[in-house]
C-alpha cells in the first residue's frame, strides 16, 4: 500500500485495537515475574497455565486470576506495567482508578520495573522463537474490526503507533492477513519512541498530514491523554482491555467512544 498525501490518517494502537493479546500477555508478564520473584505464589498460576492444552489462549483469558489481571492492564502504559498489576495482585493492593495505581506504580523500585522490562521482552523472544506456531495461537484479531479496516483502508492512510516490539507486531499482521495495509515506514512501535506523541508526530511528518487530519484510536484512555494537546482526532476503541471505568473518563473528557457496531461510521463516515 502507498501513502496518498491528500487522505486523512488513521493511527492506530495495536493490543486491544488490532489484536486481543490477553493470554500471551498474561502468560509472558507470569514468566517474567517469576524469574524476578521465584519466591511467588504465582509460579503455581504459571504452572497451570503451561499445562493447559497447547497454551489454549481461551482458556487463559476466562481463567479466574486473567479475570482479576485484565482490568488493571488500561491503567498502565508499558512491558513494566504488566510487573506493577502482577506485584499489586501479589500483596493485594486495590487499585480501583489511575489515581491508585500511579501511587502504587511510585512506590516500586525503578531498578526493579526497568529490570521487568526487559525481562518480559526476552520472555516474550524466547517464546515466540523457540515456537512460533504456538506463540501465535496466543493471539486473535478482533475480526470485525479487520473487516472494517479492509474494506476502508482506500479512504483514509492506515498508521501504527504501539508500545509493542516491531518483530511481533510485523509477525501478528501476517498471521491476521493485513500486512498489506500498512507501509513500513508508518509502523512505529515501543523502539522509535516511548511517548504516543512522538509516534503521531512521526506519522504527520512521514505522511505530510495535519494533526487535525489524523485519527488516533487507542483502548486506553491515558495514551488519549497524554496526546489531546497535539489537535488529533480521538477514539477510544471500547472492545479493548479497558472497562466501563475507561469509557466514562473518555466519555467526560469529550473522547469518541467507538464499539465494534458503531466503529465503521464513527471512523470512516465522512472521509470518501
Amino acid at each position: 500500500m502507498t501513502t496518498d498525501p491528500k487522505l486523512p490518517v488513521l493511527a492506530l494502537d495495536f493490543d486491544g485495537v488490532i489484536c486481543c493479546s490477553a493470554g500471551e500477555v498474561l502468560l509472558t508478564g507470569l514468566e517474567a515475574y517469576v524469574d524476578m520473584v521465584p519466591s511467588s505464589r504465582f509460579v503455581e498460576t504459571l504452572s497451570r497455565f503451561h499445562g493447559t492444552s497447547a497454551l489454549d489462549a481461551a482458556l487463559i483469558e476466562q481463567d479466574e486470576f486473567s479475570r482479576a489481571f485484565q482490568p488493571l492492564v488500561p491503567l498502565g502504559n508499558r512491558a513494566e506495567d504488566f510487573g506493577v498489576a502482577l506485584c499489586a495482585l501479589e500483596r493485594g493492593a486495590k487499585l480501583i482508578d489511575q489515581q491508585a495505581y500511579d501511587e502504587f506504580y511510585r512506590s516500586l523500585d525503578s531498578d526493579w520495573l526497568s529490570a521487568f522490562h526487559e525481562a518480559f521482552y526476552r520472555c516474550r523472544a524466547t517464546s515466540r522463537d523457540q515456537d512460533q506456531a504456538s506463540w501465535l495461537r496466543l493471539h486473535r484479531a478482533y475480526e470485525p474490526f479487520v473487516d472494517i479496516l479492509h474494506r476502508n483502508c482506500s479512504k483514509m492512510t492506515l498508521a501504527i503507533a504501539t508500545a509493542k516490539d516491531e518483530c511481533s507486531v510485523r509477525l501478528l499482521l501476517d498471521f491476521f492477513g493485513i500486512s498489506d495495509l500498512f507501509t513500513d515506514e508508518l509502523i512505529l512501535d515501543k523502539d522509535t519512541a516511548i511517548e504516543k506523541q512522538v509516534h503521531l508526530s512521526l506519522i504527520a511528518e512521514r505522511t505530510g498530514a495535519d494533526m487535525h487530519r489524523i485519527t488516533f484510536v487507542d483502548d486506553k484512555v491515558n495514551h488519549l491523554e497524554g496526546v489531546q494537546h497535539l489537535g488529533v482526532r480521538l477514539v477510544l476503541a471500547s472492545w479493548g482491555y479497558n472497562t466501563s471505568r475507561e469509557v466514562a473518563r473518555a466519555e467526560e473528557l469529550g473522547f469518541a467512544v467507538a464499539t465494534l457496531d458503531t466503529a465503521e461510521p464513527t471512523l470512516f463516515g465522512g472521509t470518501g
